[in-house]
């Protein structure tokens, strides 16, 4: 049976009234409290927005310049921790009140071109960075996590913490000659033999646990294609996708019993795939930009990001 597109109503429209900043990023704290982020997509700007008003309640402007790399926290204590990822490393802020944390660590490792947010099996939130190389730190202190992760024989532009049953099972990274490599989060050691298929730049690492229990990574290259494998053997799963168009973004999530990507990009549109098949399902929205959040009560939450700036909100 054809997969059926996904039927969503739209909450709101928030008019950020700046241009090229909406590329949405979501969160939801340990209390429950929505945090609905944006940022240029540059990345040099960065945005809090109220999900009910629209208004503004906060705004940083990154004065060493910036990178579209941001991921966010919510450890169980509460609250939220914003990372950045920039020219002089990681920039640590409160995600709730955009005020700068204490970072040292995380500022002294030259260039990170991504960061991204996981959890240590035992519930230990982390961030990781893509730089020279790929470095672990504590999210609520900033503290490093052993020594950086080697192997990449290149820039490594792309990150993420793949998730698992019981916190993040791996990390993944791919660099500028189209390699990933994965590791053990907590003990740093490689997890079995380089994940290859694409000979181009990749831009986007995320995963997706599917309703079977077995994970699935995804990964974008800078000749617009998307790749999947799974995420524990780095055998590849079905045929590459051409999503033909600039600056993709990527999410995924498991709606409905049935897992889902979604792509956007320089056409202006959100397309919808089967993750699984790789089918294209349909074009839910218009958007340069798409964000998905699942929900702690099970509901999921979808944001879309205009190139004039706007954000949308959809449930």
């Amino acid at each position: 049976m054809k997969p059926q597109p996904i039927r969503t109503s739209q909450m709101q429209v928030i008019r950020t009234g700046r241009a090229y900043g909406g590329r949405p990023l979501l969160a939801e704290t340990a209390d429950g409290q929505l945090v609905v982020l944006s940022s240029s997509h540059g990345g040099d700007r960065c945005y809090r927005w109220d999900p009910v008003t629209g208004r503004e309640m906060w705004a940083v402007e990154f004065y060493a310049g910036g990178g579209p790399g941001k991921a966010v926290a919510c450890p169980p204590g509460g609250g939220a921790v914003l990372a950045s990822a920039n020219e002089v490393g990681v920039w640590r802020l409160d995600a709730l009140t955009g005020e700068e944390l204490s970072s040292p660590y995380m500022e002294e490792v030259s260039t990170v071109w991504d960061v991204a947010a996981g959890v240590l099996p035992g519930g230990r939130h982390i961030f990781v960075g893509a730089g020279d190389d790929v470095f672990r730190w504590d999210a609520v202190s900033g503290d490093p996590l052993g020594a950086p992760l080697t192997g990449h024989r290149g820039l490594v532009m792309a990150v993420t913490a793949v998730p698992g049953r019981n916190g993040t099972a791996l990390i993944a990274a791919g660099d500028e000659n189209g390699v990933i490599l994965r590791w053990d989060p907590k003990t740093g050691d490689r997890i079995g033999n380089p994940v290859t298929g694409s000979r181009a730049r990749i831009m986007q690492i995320t995963s997706l646990i599917l309703p079977t229990g077995s994970t699935l990574l995804f990964a974008t290259d800078f000749d617009s294609t998307l790749w999947r494998w799974d995420a524990s053997t780095g055998e590849s799963v079905g045929e590459p996708m051409s999503l033909g168009s600039e600056y993709r973004i990527v999410a995924s999530a498991v709606v409905d019993g049935g897992a889902r990507l979604f792509t956007s990009g320089t056409d202006n549109m959100v397309r919808e795939w089967d993750a699984a098949t790789g089918e294209l399902i349909g074009i839910p929205w218009a958007g340069r930009a798409v964000e998905v959040l699942a929900r702690a009560d099970g509901s999921m939450l979808f944001a879309t990001g205009s190139s004039e700036g706007d954000i949308s909100l959809y449930k």
